[in-house]
């Protein structure tokens, strides 16, 4: 799947379209659950600790749901409409959305390992790149973006709008999840799983790459102690990197090519 990145060259105004439509539709989502919930749930805050009970599935999703994200940008899914459907859902999760995960993960792959590479690890601490991985990548992307449509005061304006209304949304996104979940599940919970998500996928973008100092790069397959073997099985293979760069139009790169009806 490369919807938004044909859309995001031909269309200088559709991320910026994509943006706010994003963020006023999870505004009004939001307004909707307001009418809701009860507020002294939320200005009491009792935490229910019984909810790290649920810790371990959290753990777990905090793998699947991101692999899923990462696996509908490639268009892994066999039927076509799911990679929209689901990717968006799953976008709510990881706060960014499916269009700014696909334009970040499209760049990784087109510009692996460069200075154009939004998960590039080279010359950087893990704390650093913890964030970066996470959070950044506007850079690159805005390089793109003047590429594609012209190094203009005007292009330059209408991105800092769109990165303005990108990055507003997630605030919007984490407020849904607290109403949805309710203050106890959200900090007990939710936060642990996102939190483990943002280890994961930095853990693996900065492992598996190296850069040498001639200035080539090598990709690696990670999958040589417990804590790899957990999560590549939990996770479809997602530390099998040098695989999926190899083809990233297996949802597992650890198996390979599926059988199934539904995964590629």
């Amino acid at each position: 799947m490369s919807y938004h990145w044909k859309k995001f060259k031909r269309d200088r105004w559709y991320l910026l379209r994509y943006f706010t439509l994003s963020f006023f539709l999870l505004l009004a989502i939001i307004v909707f659950q307001y009418n809701y919930i009860d507020l002294k749930d939320y200005t009491h805050l009792d935490i229910n600790f019984s909810g790290f009970l649920l810790l371990p599935f959290g753990l777990i999703l905090g793998i699947k749901v991101p692999v899923l994200i990462h696996n509908c940008v490639h268009g892994n899914l066999k039927i076509k409409g799911l990679n929209t459907i689901l990717g968006e859902i799953a976008g709510v999760y990881v706060l960014l959305g499916l269009a700014a995960f696909e334009l970040n993960h499209r760049m990784h792959h087109i510009h692996s390992d460069s200075e154009m590479d939004p998960h590039n690890p080279h010359n950087r601490n893990f704390l650093k790149f913890f964030f970066a991985n996470n959070f950044g990548g506007t850079k690159p992307v805005l390089t793109k973006f003047l590429q594609f449509h012209g190094d203009t005061k005007v292009n330059k304006f209408i991105f800092g709008l769109t990165a303005i209304m990108h990055f507003s949304a997630v605030p919007i996104r984490l407020t849904f999840w607290l109403f949805l979940l309710g203050p106890s599940l959200f900090f007990t919970f939710f936060i642990p799983s996102y939190l483990f998500h943002m280890f994961v996928f930095a853990h693996i973008n900065f492992y598996t790459h190296e850069t040498f100092e001639d200035g080539t790069a090598k990709v690696y397959d990670l999958n040589h102690n417990l804590y790899y073997k957990l999560v590549n099985y939990f996770g479809s293979g997602v530390y099998y990197h040098r695989k999926h760069h190899l083809n990233p139009n297996f949802y597992n790169p650890q198996l390979g090519k599926s059988s199934s009806r539904i995964f590629r």
